[in-house]
């Protein structure tokens, strides 16, 4: 297994494959165990690093994680990058791993060529999801396929960690709200916005991203009417097909 410290912490990655490197970054509550298989299908192409956030997965846990949570995981993402010695490398978050990735991008422009944003809620925490998490959560901890999904993804403290990020998103959208510092329009690499017709949880993309798009001069939106959410672990060969063709038509040489 491999390792990076970041801020005295162990931070887990894998790297897999070889070419142009692509960065997973996972969502809230997951893990890199959650992309498994699309990292397996995207190895044969690109070289696939996978990151579990601090406090996540195989990652060393943290007492207390940050109230900005995205932008902070930026950081983290970033020193990885610098870390593993790459001029430039690929993005892919989904779910509140897209909101890390476009900070990355903002904050850290020369690590970042492209990057795909897949999945999620927009510039702005939602009220009515972060209003009622604890709810929510509390519901979802009592259901048996929940809990084994958790335990797959972080073992036997997966409590623990579904209840710092309910704590996180909350005191977010209470203190916080944005998650980027700076104005979308400063990004100017390529970015690739997904998202499934059908995904349980977010049901107005075009109203998210279209906005967003206006704002980011080298956009571009793809919605699937199959998959779900996350569209990019979902949407099947379509979405790993629609990747391939973004990464190699905009290829930098």
């Amino acid at each position: 297994m491999s390792f990076f410290i970041y801020k005295e912490q162990k931070v887990f990655y894998s790297d897999k494959g070889s070419g142009e490197p692509l960065i997973i970054i996972h969502g809230n509550t997951v893990s890199s165990k959650m992309h498994f298989f699309l990292s397996r299908k995207l190895k044969k192409h690109l070289r696939v690093i996978s990151i579990d956030l601090p406090g996540h997965g195989k990652s060393e846990r943290v007492e207390k994680w940050p109230v900005d949570f995205w932008h902070e995981n930026s950081r983290v993402v970033s020193a990885l990058i610098k870390h593993l010695c790459l001029e430039k490398s690929i993005l892919l978050g989904y779910s509140g791993g897209a909101q890390i990735a476009l900070n990355v991008a903002l904050e850290n422009p020369e690590l970042v060529s492209k990057a795909i944003a897949d999945s999620f809620e927009g510039e702005h925490s939602v009220a009515s999801y972060a209003e009622n998490i604890f709810d929510d959560r509390n519901t979802d901890k009592k259901k048996s396929m929940a809990k084994i999904f958790w335990f797959l993804m972080h073992g036997l403290d997966w409590k623990t960690i579904v209840d710092k990020d309910s704590e996180t998103t909350y005191a977010h959208h209470q203190q916080i709200g944005s998650f980027f510092h700076k104005d979308l329009s400063r990004i100017t690499i390529p970015v690739l916005l997904t998202g499934s017709k059908h995904d349980e949880y977010i049901h107005n993309f075009e109203d998210i991203y279209i906005p967003i798009s206006k704002k980011i001069a080298k956009a571009e939106i793809k919605l699937y009417d199959s998959g779900s959410h996350p569209a990019s672990l979902t949407a099947g060969k379509e979405y790993i097909n629609d990747l391939l063709e973004f990464i190699h038509s905009h290829k930098i040489y």
